[in-house]
């Protein structure tokens, strides 16, 4: 993800010097500053709590990879904002309030709005493409964002787009991945939702030319019988399956 975004992110900023300016001399600005509107809650999946971390491992990736850059970010945050409905409510204004209020010289940075996104992908979006700004969501997306009229700067990674035909085949191209073995647990409640879409969208959005064997089970971590769930799976899994990693806690 983090090598992803550092190149999308260098390349649309390529593109527009070159394009917008018509100068494709002109110095690229060297300060790239990523800003993550949300809210922090262990409950919701498409927190800054599960998200923040992440943005940070990336940082630290990207500023080894690409040194002559100065990589900031910030989280954005308001007491008004504490779930996906009050985020959705009050995004345009809490991220205008913040655009407009930037310091001088914030023209010369590359400003990158990426969040997981909620039910305020639509709201985000409209604002991004007015001031000519990259948005990227994990989770969220928007409906017929493959239209580059109405979504000029807006890209997602959402598994829950069928749009992400190409991405989920290039993925499984780079790892050399050819089976793949989808382990469901229904035994979480306060993800079971989440986990449930995962599960019913993953397999829509592998086109047939992919070639990739799909094998899915699920079972309930939270059952007095789990182990007795897991057993049949872990043998099901090792006739099809060769590579098996786990990691001690």
């Amino acid at each position: 993800m983090a090598r992803f975004v550092a190149k999308f992110v260098l390349v649309h900023s390529f593109l527009h010097h070159a394009l917008i300016s018509g100068v494709v001399t002109d110095r690229l600005p060297c300060r790239v500053h990523i800003v993550s509107p949300g809210f922090f809650s262990w409950s919701i999946p498409t927190s800054l709590s599960n998200f923040a971390p992440a943005v940070e491992t990336g940082l630290a990736v990207v500023r080894r990879k690409y040194p002559h850059f100065n990589w900031t970010s910030e989280f954005l945050l308001s007491d008004s904002v504490k779930d996906c409905y009050s985020l959705r409510d009050n995004i345009q204004h809490e991220l205008a309030r913040w655009y407009y209020a930037r310091p001088d010289g914030a023209d010369n940075m590359l400003t990158v709005i990426i969040t997981p996104g909620c039910y305020e992908s639509q709201y985000l979006s409209q604002l991004a493409a007015d001031w000519d700004v990259l948005l990227i969501t994990s989770l969220g997306y928007a409906e017929n964002m493959g239209d580059r009229q109405e979504f000029p700067t807006y890209v997602t990674t959402s598994p829950l787009t069928p749009k992400n035909d190409v991405l989920f085949c290039g993925l499984f191209a780079q790892m050399n991945w050819t089976r793949l073995y989808l382990l469901h647990d229904t035994g979480r409640d306060t993800n079971a939702q989440y986990y449930a879409s995962q599960a019913a969208y993953l397999p829509l959005s592998i086109p047939a030319y992919c070639r990739v064997q799909l094998t899915r089970q699920q079972f309930s971590s939270t059952a007095a019988n789990v182990s007795q769930q897991l057993q049949p799976i872990l043998r099901d899994f090792n006739s099809r399956s060769r590579a098996f990693r786990s990691q001690p806690t």
